[in-house]
């Protein structure tokens, strides 16, 4: 008879399951949210909600109490299922394929950073509303403890304590308190936003110009973005995503237009459909005081990892920050692991890797977008540096110091002109490819515009180099005189310009 083990899972784990998973404290309210849009979801589906505008998710941080709060108006736990549905630790029977959060271990983030964790809910139809209590504190001092035994299961069992009070038969509610918080992060009301904006399943702004191009393509894929509203101390949240960006130095660009790209399996399911913004300086990265650059990964509008999750499917990591976008996951076969910072490895993922990254080589957004930008840019520099420097010298003409400046200035004049030819020309080329290209097309109006790309020649008068009246040189007689403009000759067909006019100059204030 086969000896029977009865396996004991440490107390320790708890740490894992907490802090110790996520680099990121703010994980929790990604938590909280994607729970409390699981409930709205099924509200709607049992008539408690008729909408899911009617569903409401309101975080509610308070600096000075040191207190957070995460309230839903959806279901609610029913009495029967309170302790099942709080008190099973990895034992969700959420349903992975339709459902945000499948897990069941996302509700114990908290513990890692308060001082005690409190459940409250009702459900619709009982007058009782049932309070969990965590003591987050007490849990700490059971994990430090080395002389203390108690398994998991039995660490969750001591810290717990369960409160029923009244509460009103229509009411429906549940409510997340983190007491005492310990991580100033999570406190940090500008940070949250800051997170939850590219993170939660939340609306793109109103003042967002490509909104409407982006859900109608989606729909036409049959994606419809799962969109919640959440509130952080009253302030509605959206996405950040905006028209123009900050570049530094006083710099700032403008989104052009967005293209769309379907990623499929080699058998040609759909496996998830992207978007992605480029702007008028795609050639440059975007600062990282742009917090929604990159394009980033979605599953049911939450996001999978960050701004550099993307980066694996690119040549050079730097192509992905040129850019934003969103990937949203179509195909049921997408699991994402524990930490949401990717998928589990299965057939679903390795495809999608695969092709993801042979489908935006294809699409060549470094070269056909990027680079395209780079060269408009400085194409068109080149013919507005020849333009400006015509009309100084043209101005200047006849009044430089002496003939050989005026021959410098003019050589450098044919220079920029002939920049300016090719500039135009390689402009011109590029203005073919638009009639292809809806991205090229859209660059170009934006760079190009209505910018004058004529070009002005040389001829005649301009190439001829003025007459000069040569130095006096007083303190010389006629021969020594002769003998110093010779040297001048010399200097100017030796020397660099600048420092060839500079002897001539000393030598011009020492004789005279």
């Amino acid at each position: 008879m086969a000896e029977s083990f009865k396996p004991t899972i440490g107390k320790t784990v708890l740490e894992t399951l907490t802090s110790g998973m996520y680099d990121d404290a703010r994980f929790i309210f990604r938590e909280y949210i994607q729970n409390a849009a699981d409930q709205i979801d099924e509200a709607i589906e049992r008539g408690i909600l008729q909408e899911k505008s009617e569903g409401k998710i309101s975080i509610n941080i308070n600096t000075n109490s040191k207190t957070i709060s995460v309230a839903d108006n959806a279901t609610g736990v029913s009495e029967k299922q309170v302790l099942r549905f709080l008190g099973e630790v990895a034992n969700s029977q959420k349903d992975v394929i339709n459902q945000k959060g499948f897990r069941g271990i996302g509700r114990l983030g908290g513990l890692g950073y308060c001082d005690k964790l409190i459940f409250e809910t009702t459900y619709q139809g009982e007058s009782i509303k049932t309070k969990m209590i965590l003591d987050a504190k007490l849990l700490k001092r059971i994990i430090e403890n080395r002389n203390d035994n108690s398994d998991a299961a039995a660490a969750i069992s001591i810290i717990t304590k369960i409160e029923r009070t009244e509460e009103n038969k229509e009411e429906h509610y549940f409510k997340v308190t983190l007491e005492n918080v310990t991580n100033d992060k999570v406190l940090d009301v500008e940070k949250v936003t800051e997170y939850l904006s590219m993170v939660a399943p939340v609306p793109f702004s109103s003042s967002f110009t490509f909104t409407e191009e982006i859900k109608t393509y989606l729909k036409s894929r049959n994606v419809l973005l799962d969109e919640y509203n959440v509130e952080i101390n009253e302030n509605t949240l959206y996405k950040r995503y905006k028209n123009s960006f900050d570049e530094g130095n006083g710099r700032s660009s403008n989104l052009v237009g967005v293209d769309f790209i379907d990623i499929r399996s080699d058998e040609q399911e759909l496996l998830a459909v992207c978007w992605y913004g480029y702007r008028e300086l795609s050639n440059i990265v975007l600062s990282e005081i742009n917090k929604e650059r990159g394009i980033r990964i979605r599953t049911k509008n939450i996001a999978i990892g960050d701004e550099t999750t993307c980066n694996r499917f690119f040549d050079q990591e730097r192509t992905n920050q040129r850019f934003i976008g969103e990937i949203h996951t179509v195909s049921n076969g997408f699991i994402p692991n524990a930490r949401r910072d990717y998928f589990t490895e299965n057939t679903t993922c390795l495809q999608f890797e695969k092709n993801a990254k042979e489908i935006l080589k294809a699409e060549n957004l470094e070269n056909r977008l990027a680079q395209t930008a780079s060269k408009l840019h400085n194409r068109l520099k080149e013919i507005q540096r020849y333009k400006e420097t015509y009309q100084e010298f043209t101005e200047k003409k006849g009044s430089f110091e002496n003939a050989a400046a005026e021959s410098y200035h003019l050589n450098r004049l044919k220079e920029l002109e002939e920049k300016a030819k090719k500039a135009k020309i390689e402009i011109e080329k590029i203005s073919v490819k638009t009639n292809a290209s809806d991205n090229v097309r859209n660059l170009f109006r934006s760079i190009i515009g209505d910018n004058d790309l004529s070009i002005k020649r040389l001829t005649g008068e301009d190439l001829q180099i003025s007459r000069y009246s040569p130095p006096t040189f007083e303190k010389l007689n006629e021969e020594e005189r002769k003998v110093v403009l010779e040297i001048f000759e010399i200097l100017e067909d030796e020397l660099d310009f600048d420092i060839s006019e500079l002897i001539k100059k000393k030598i011009v204030e020492k004789f005279n």
